[in-house]
C-alpha cells in the first residue's frame, strides 16, 4: 500500500486529526530517511502512526495535504530540515539556512559548530589538550581524521560525530 493509501485509510477508520509529520535520518543503520505521521482519532482517542522510508538520494514523498490541510506546514518543515521533497506540495523553505541544504541531516557538518569554541573542550584549569588524551570536539561535530579520511562513509562521518570511535581497517 502506498503512503497516500495508507493515510486514506487511517482517516477512514477515524484517525482524521493530524497529530505531527516529521522525519528521522537514518544514516548509520540505512541509508533512507524515514518521514513519521501520528494520526489521532478525535471521537475515540486513538493514535496510529505511519511512516515511510525514503531513499536518501532522491528523498521524494507524494504530499497528504489534500488530505490533511495541517500537513502544508509540516510538509514543507520535514523538506526544509530533511530535504525531503513532496510531490504536488509547497516545498519553499521556512528558514533560509545558508549555504547549507537539509541542516537536520546527521551527515551535513555546520561549519559554526565546527570552529567555534567549545566550553567542555578543557578539563577546569586545563590550558591545551595533553598529547595522550583524545582532543574533544563539541557534541556533533565529527571527528577532523574521520573527515580527512577519503574512505569515510555518511555513515561513518555520522557516527564520529556522536563522539564514538570508528574503527577503521587498516
Amino acid at each position: 500500500m502506498s503512503w497516500v493509501e495508507r493515510v486514506e485509510s487511517a482517516r477512514a477508520d477515524g484517525h482524521t486529526f493530524l497529530l505531527d509529520l516529521t522525519a528521522v535520518d537514518e544514516v548509520g543503520s540505512s541509508d533512507e530517511i524515514r518521514v513519521i505521521a501520528r494520526l489521532l482519532d478525535p471521537v475515540g482517542g486513538g493514535i496510529v502512526t505511519l511512516d515511510e522510508a525514503v531513499d536518501r538520494g532522491d528523498a521524494r514523498l507524494p504530499s497528504i495535504a489534500h488530505l490533511l490541510p495541517a500537513a502544508g506546514w509540516l510538509q514543507r518543515q520535514v523538506h526544509d530540515l530533511f530535504g525531503v521533497t513532496f510531490d504536488g506540495a509547497d516545498n519553499r523553505p521556512l528558514i533560509y539556512h545558508g549555504d547549507v541544504a537539509a541542516p537536520l541531516r546527521k551527515d551535513v557538518l555546520l561549519e559554526q559548530r565546527q570552529t567555534t569554541s567549545w566550553p567542555g573542550g578543557l578539563e577546569p584549569g586545563e590550558r591545551g589538550s595533553s598529547p595522550s588524551r583524545r582532543k574533544l570536539v563539541p557534541p556533533g561535530v565529527p571527528d577532523p581524521a574521520v573527515l580527512a579520511a577519503p574512505d569515510s562513509t555518511a555513515a561513518d562521518i555520522a557516527v564520529s560525530a556522536t563522539g564514538a570511535r570508528v574503527r577503521r581497517s587498516r
